[in-house]
């Protein structure tokens, strides 16, 4: 089955606040609002502890989902908390954020106009928290579209490993060769879609790729400048994907 797939941030909507969190911020924010620093702990141990974490998970291809990840810095900087108030904190701590969401210049239209047309759709996001993808959509009013929501968090993968592709196009019965992936890394959303043998439809934005040194050697197979006025433009690019080359 042919099918398309977004990813989220910077591609359906913008929420500084909860990915700043997601790929900065989140231990020592829960540390904070649980007021349980300890003498001489300060936020750029915490933080650091945090990113050599997610370069691990990077480097692995294996995520370590947000109430784990949490868990195991506080191990290692000795901190006591058990599971279950850190994962109340970490969810109040997100849905704290996303009052900021903000959809992306044509993204809900496009959504829209691709699923009235009747092509089945996914979210494919490296996430740590998938119940904040799950409000997030809601808020944009766009969360009945999609038929899943694949996270990192929620199958155990990154993008740096096709996996998450090939988890996301199983709980959707799609067909790789003939399915579409879209998005504004080219490092994630391109050359891992592709290598997942997916057609791949890059976002440009000005956006800061996270935890990429230099942009990778990938040409999409389409670049989009904007959302806008885009739902046509991947109907057309779905229908000739869709047929064979020979054909």
């Amino acid at each position: 089955m042919q099918v398309l797939t977004f990813d989220f941030h910077n591609t359906i909507a913008n929420c500084d606040p909860w990915f700043d969190l997601e790929v900065r911020d989140l231990p020592w924010a829960v540390i904070r609002y649980l007021d349980c620093c300890l003498p001489g702990l300060d936020q750029a141990r915490v933080d650091g502890a945090y990113r050599q974490l997610r370069l691990e998970v990077i480097a692995s291809g294996n995520e370590i989902d947000a109430y784990e990840a949490v868990g195991l810095i506080f191990g290692e900087l000795n901190i006591r908390a058990d599971r279950d108030r850190i994962q109340g904190a970490i969810d109040t701590l997100m849905y704290r954020t996303i009052w900021a969401t903000a959809p992306v210049p044509g993204a809900v239209e496009t959504v829209r106009h691709l699923h009235a047309a009747g092509v089945k759709l996914g979210v494919i996001s490296s996430a740590v928290h998938h119940k904040s993808l799950d409000w997030m959509l809601e808020r944009l009013d766009i969360a009945s579209c999609f038929d899943t929501i694949v996270t990192s968090a929620s199958c155990g993968f990154y993008k740096s490993t096709t996996a998450i592709y090939d988890e996301s196009l199983r709980h959707l019965s799609g067909d790789a060769a003939t399915s579409i992936h879209l998005g504004d890394s080219l490092r994630w959303d391109v050359a891992t879609a592709q290598e997942a043998g997916m057609t791949a439809v890059w976002l440009k934005t000005a956006r800061h790729e996270t935890f990429v040194t230099s942009a990778p050697e990938v040409t999409p197979d389409l670049t989009l400048q904007s959302l806008e006025q885009a739902g046509p433009v991947l109907l057309d690019l779905l229908e000739r994907t869709r047929i064979p080359v020979d054909a």
